[in-house]
């Protein structure tokens, strides 16, 4: 009976989406047909090969929706703004030592430093934002995270697979 509930909390888990999508709730999707992209003015130059590796993925994952690109930016539906958000990790270990007595209420205890050291990795967050109206209508966010130290081809690859996790659910109400 232990190994049911195990089995279940591991299907539980598995039935998390990689991503997290939000939208305006009172948009009609259906009026949009193209987009243009609106890259962040302030591009971090460790990101920017990121950020061209993301415009490739959008434009691949758009293919496959009813969103074509526009010419300019001025021309189109939809503009698609990108960004990467930093998530700092700690990541340490601690080991504790300690023994007491119980009489007259005193006690000796003790412990080691903390050793570790702080990470930073980036999660992706794209939006689409209506071009005559200004306003954010769509947007989602990875779960997973990009890190400094990964390899061009990794990093080119878990870009797009986030994107295309993101994207099977546009436009909202579609499962993929």
């Amino acid at each position: 009976m232990r190994w049911l509930g195990v089995l279940f909390a591991v299907m539980l888990a598995g039935c998390v989406s990689p991503v997290v999508i939000d939208h305006r709730t009172d948009t009609n999707f259906a009026g949009y047909q193209t987009y243009a992209m609106d890259p962040p003015a302030n591009d971090q130059k460790v990101l920017s090969l990121d950020g061209q590796r993301v415009q490739e993925a959008v434009t691949a994952a758009l293919a496959n929706t009813a969103l074509r690109p526009a010419s300019s930016k001025n021309q189109a539906d939809l503009l698609v703004r990108y960004g990467f958000t930093p998530v700092e990790h700690f990541q340490g270990n601690v080991l504790q030592f300690g023994f007491g007595f119980w009489h007259s209420n005193y006690g000796i205890g003790a412990e080691t430093p903390v050793q570790g050291e702080t990470t930073r990795e980036y999660k992706l967050q794209v939006m689409l934002a209506d071009r005559a109206s200004k306003q954010v209508v769509w947007q989602a966010t990875s779960r997973d995270t990009l890190y400094l130290d990964m390899s061009s081809e990794r990093r080119a690859r878990k870009i797009s697979t986030m994107v295309q996790e993101m994207f099977k659910r546009y436009p909202p109400g579609t499962d993929g």
